[in-house]
């Protein structure tokens, strides 16, 4: 028995140790791929998706752990499995063992089993409850916290979305297909760079500018990156025919008084169809 206890730690120690490299790796290809300049959305994706792919390998993991053989019991007398499912009684001195043997006066009683679920229709559930749920949660957390820092500025007077010190030398527009963006204010404030835009769409489809595929180029150093849960640009919906869309993008960081020159691109264009835009840049002249 001491033999097989030690067989049965040693698998037990392997697999903890399995899944504790699995628990690492989705830590970190989470954290790699949502540093890139995702949205809010995206990220709650990629989260949840890298999440799903961590629970469902530990699913498979104790799926494996549980159809390992388990030993045979020593104990002499003890109560087994007899044909057809019924459970014998112990045997008493004198009468034969042989598989299946029912003492008599003993009447045999069928072995209830017990339900299992199917590791298909358990990776289904998981599916659903996690990745539905799971998605959800995170991005809701992800509002939450954003929410709570933002009232926090607020409160403290340190908000990225306070008025700053204009930049803008003169309004700026860029026009590419049926869609042309004006910049109407480049505002510096202690935390941030407030950028006021209005987008026209003059084509037949509805154009999606989303702050997740928007960036400030500043010539010489490091391009700025949206702040994706602040400002008024929302998700960037500019509808067809002459429509327009008017916000404000919020990019973490500050112009310095050295900086003359910014561009503000949005790298990615959704709704454009085959012959509308796929991108558009806005060349900024500052103060």
């Amino acid at each position: 028995m001491a033999g097989v206890r030690t067989k049965r730690l040693r698998w037990s120690m392997f697999w903890a140790v399995v899944s504790y490299v699995i628990t690492v790796l989705g830590t970190q290809l989470t954290n790699y791929l949502t540093s890139f300049d995702v949205s809010p959305l995206q990220g709650a994706l990629i989260s949840t998706g890298v999440g799903l792919g961590v629970v469902i390998i530990g699913v498979v993991i104790d799926h494996t752990r549980e159809t390992e053989p388990a030993p045979l019991a020593a104990a002499a007398g003890g109560s087994r499995v007899g044909q057809q499912g019924y459970l014998t009684y112990p045997v008493q001195p004198g009468y034969p063992v042989q598989p299946g043997y029912v003492q008599p006066g003993y009447p045999g009683r069928p072995v209830k089993s017990t339900g299992r679920t199917s590791l298909a229709a358990a990776l289904v559930i998981i599916l659903l409850v996690c990745g539905a749920g799971g998605l959800g949660v995170t991005y809701a957390a992800q509002w939450i916290a954003s929410q709570a820092a933002q009232r926090f500025d607020d409160i403290t007077g340190k908000s990225k979305a306070n008025p700053g010190v204009e930049r803008l030398a003169a309004p700026a527009t860029s026009t590419r297909g049926a869609l042309t963006i004006t910049v109407t204010s480049v505002q510096v404030n202690e935390r941030a760079t407030v950028i006021a835009l209005t987008a026209v769409n003059n084509g037949g489809e509805t154009l999606t500018l989303t702050r997740g595929f928007c960036q400030l180029t500043v010539p010489g150093k490091p391009s700025l990156e949206t702040d994706k849960f602040n400002g008024t640009w929302g998700q960037g919906d500019v509808p067809s025919r002459g429509g327009q869309h008017t916000g404000t993008i919020i990019f973490d960081g500050r112009l310095g008084p050295d900086t003359k020159k910014v561009t503000l691109a949005f790298t990615t264009i959704f709704g454009a169809g085959l012959a509308g835009p796929r991108d558009i840049a806005v060349d900024i002249a500052l103060n």
